[in-house]
C-alpha cells in the first residue's frame, strides 16, 4: 500500500448547520489533494523522520521515533512511519564524545531537507548520561537528546522566527480560542493524533486553537470517528466534526468520509492525521467563523 494511497481521498468535506442529512458526498475521491495554499505553509508540510544514523544502537533506533514525536508535541507535522511526496526529510546522525566520570555525551546532528532534495538548514543538540543508558536506548535518556533537538530544529520549520511569549500573548489577543475537546471512535493513535493535528492545522488560520481540556475556550471541537467493515478487505471510515458554543449550542457539522484497506489505520496514523485536518479545516474554519464572539472594544 503506497503512501500516496493512504492520502487521498480525505476532501470530502461538507459544512452543515445539523447532521448531514441531505449533504451528498461524492464518493470514492480518488482526485482529491490538500489545497495548495495549504501545501505552501512550510510548518504544515509533513516531516519525515528519517533512521537514525551512528551509534550506540540502542539510541540510534529509539531517537526517530522521539524527535518525531517532540516535534508533534511542538505543532509540527512529523511522523517516522512514513513519507509523502511533499514531505520534507529530516536525516540525523549520532557521534560519541568524550567520556567523563562514567557518563557519554552524545552528539546529534540534523539535517532537513525538502521534497527536491535541497538543504533547509542544520542543526546540532548534545546531552549526557551514562553510558550503558545510551546503548540500551534508555528512554528517558533518549527523550532527553530528542527534545532538545526538537528545540532546535522547530525554527527550520517554520516560516518566522518564534516570538517571545510577550509578544505571542499580544498577538493573540482578539483570537478566537478553539478547544479541541475530545475526539472518539478512531482506531489507532487517531483520537491523539487527530487532535493535535487540527489544532496546529487551525493555527494557521488565525486561530488560536489548543488540543486538550485546557480551560475556557470561545468554541469547542469535538470528533466523531466510525469504521465499519466493508468486503473486498476494507473498511469504510467517517469522520464528522462538531463545532459547539460554550453553552453547548451547536453551531455545525463538518463531515468525512472514504474507504480504506482494512487495518491500515489501526496504528499511528501519523502523517495521515494531518491529511485529514487539512482536509476538514476549510469546513471547520467556516464554522468557527460563524460562531465567533462579537469582541467589544476592538476595531
Amino acid at each position: 500500500m503506497t503512501l500516496e494511497a493512504r492520502r487521498t481521498g480525505w476532501l470530502a468535506v461538507c459544512a452543515a448547520a445539523g447532521w448531514l442529512a441531505g449533504c451528498d458526498l461524492p464518493h470514492p475521491f480518488e482526485a482529491d489533494r490538500p489545497p495548495a495554499s495549504l501545501l505552501a505553509v512550510r510548518d504544515t508540510i509533513p516531516v519525515a523522520v528519517a533512521p537514525v544514523e551512528g551509534g550506540p544502537a540502542g539510541t540510534a533506533s529509539e531517537l526517530g521515533a522521539a524527535v518525531a514525536k517532540a516535534l508533534r508535541q511542538r505543532d509540527v507535522a512529523a511522523s517516522d512511519q512514513s513519507t509523502s511526496p511533499v514531505s520534507n526529510t529530516l536525516r540525523g546522525s549520532i557521534e560519541e564524545m568524550q567520556t567523563d566520570a562514567g557518563k557519554t555525551t552524545l552528539r546529534a546532528d540534523w539535517r532537513l531537507y525538502d521534497a527536491s532534495g535541497k538543504l533547509l538548514g542544520e542543526r546540532s543538540e548534545r546531552a549526557e548520561a551514562p553510558a550503558t543508558e545510551w546503548e540500551k536506548g534508555d528512554q528517558a535518556a533518549v527523550a532527553r537528546l530528542a527534545d532538545a533537538s526538537a528545540a532546535q530544529l522547530v525554527g527550520l520549520m517554520q516560516d518566522e522566527p518564534s516570538k517571545p511569549a510577550a509578544a505571542t500573548a499580544s498577538a493573540d489577543r482578539g483570537r478566537i480560542r478553539v478547544m479541541v475537546r475530545k475526539i472518539s471512535g478512531a482506531p489507532g493513535d487517531g483520537d491523539e493524533s487527530l487532535a493535535r493535528a487540527v489544532a496546529a492545522v487551525l493555527q494557521r488560520q488565525e486561530v488560536d486553537a489548543v488540543a486538550g481540556d485546557t480551560g475556557k475556550a470561545d468554541l469547542y471541537l469535538d470528533g466523531e470517528v466510525v469504521v465499519a467493515p466493508l468486503k473486498d478487505g476494507k473498511q469504510h471510515v467517517k469522520i464528522v466534526w462538531h463545532v459547539r458554543r460554550a453553552d453547548g449550542a451547536d453551531i455545525g457539522t463538518v463531515g468525512q468520509e472514504n474507504d480504506v484497506p482494512k487495518g491500515l489505520l489501526d496504528g499511528p496514523w501519523g502523517d495521515v492525521a494531518y491529511s485529514v485536518a487539512i482536509a476538514a479545516s476549510d469546513g471547520i474554519g467556516q464554522l468557527v467563523a460563524r460562531g465567533a464572539p462579537e469582541r467589544k472594544g476592538t476595531s
